[in-house]
C-alpha cells in the first residue's frame, strides 16, 4: 500500500511539474512572438540603437547611440548634446571615454559597473531565450519573470496578457523599475517606443533599434 502511495504521488507531482512547465513556455513564447519571433533574435549578434533621452537636470536632451554585443560584454556609445559630446566604451576587462580627443582609461569600479548591467540587458535576454542558451534560466512569477544567468540573478521582466514587454528592473525587489511605453514596429522587430523611470527623473524616446547579423564595430579606443 505504501509503495502504491509512493508511485500516484510521484505521478501526481510529475503531471503538475510538466504543467509548471508548459505555462513557462507558453509566457516565454508569448514574449518572444510579442517582440518579433524567435527566428530574429536567434540570428541576431547584437544591436545598434538610437534614442533622445531626456534629464530632469539638463534644459536640452540628449542625443545617444548604443552598439551592444550580446555575446560579449562591449557596449560602445556616442553621446551627443548639451556640450556633453563623448565617446565611452566598455570593451571586455577594459573601458574608454574620449571628450574633446581626450582619452580617460576607466578604472576597474567603472569597468565592473558597465559590466553589471550588461549580462541584463532585456533584449540580449531574448536573444538568450531565442537561442535557448544553457546559462539562462527563469522563474515565472506572478507579475513578472525573474531571469538568470549562471544561477545568478541580472533582470526582470513584466509583461502584460498579449506578452508585450511593459516593465523590467535589474534589482530583484522593485527598487529599480524602467518602465515601458507602448510597442510599436521597428522593421521585423516590436519594441517600446520610451522607457522612464517614476519621479519624472529621466525619460527616453527610442528612435530606432536594429538588430546586427554581422557585427564588425570596433570597440578599441585606437589612442
Amino acid at each position: 500500500m505504501n509503495l502504491l502511495r509512493l508511485i500516484i504521488v510521484l505521478s501526481l507531482f510529475c503531471q503538475i511539474s510538466f504543467c509548471q512547465n508548459s505555462d513557462f513556455e507558453e509566457d516565454i513564447e508569448n514574449l518572444l512572438n510579442a517582440v518579433g519571433g524567435t527566428k530574429f533574435w536567434k540570428d541576431a549578434k547584437g544591436f545598434h540603437m538610437l534614442e533622445i533621452a531626456h534629464y530632469a537636470n539638463l534644459k536640452l536632451p540628449l542625443v545617444r547611440e548604443f552598439w551592444v554585443d550580446f555575446q560579449n560584454p562591449r557596449i560602445l556609445q556616442k553621446t551627443y548634446g548639451n556640450g556633453a559630446n563623448s565617446t565611452q566604451a566598455l570593451n571586455i576587462d577594459n573601458g574608454w571615454t574620449i571628450t574633446k580627443g581626450q582619452l580617460e582609461v576607466w578604472d576597474d569600479e567603472k569597468v565592473n559597473n558597465w559590466k553589471s548591467f550588461w549580462p541584463g540587458i532585456p533584449t540580449r535576454i531574448f536573444h538568450l531565450l531565442a537561442i535557448k542558451d544553457p546559462h539562462l534560466s527563469y522563474l515565472v512569477k506572478e507579475d513578472r519573470i525573474d531571469f538568470f544567468i549562471d544561477n545568478a540573478f541580472v533582470v526582470w521582466i513584466s509583461c502584460d496578457l498579449n506578452g508585450n514587454p511593459v516593465a523590467y528592473g535589474r534589482s530583484n525587489n522593485h527598487a529599480e523599475t524602467h518602465f515601458l511605453g507602448k510597442i510599436i514596429k521597428y522593421g521585423n522587430l516590436n519594441l517600446w517606443d520610451s522607457a522612464y523611470e517614476p519621479g519624472g527623473q529621466w525619460w527616453v524616446q527610442m528612435i530606432d533599434y536594429v538588430l546586427l547579423n554581422d557585427f564588425t564595430i570596433d570597440f578599441e579606443s585606437n589612442q
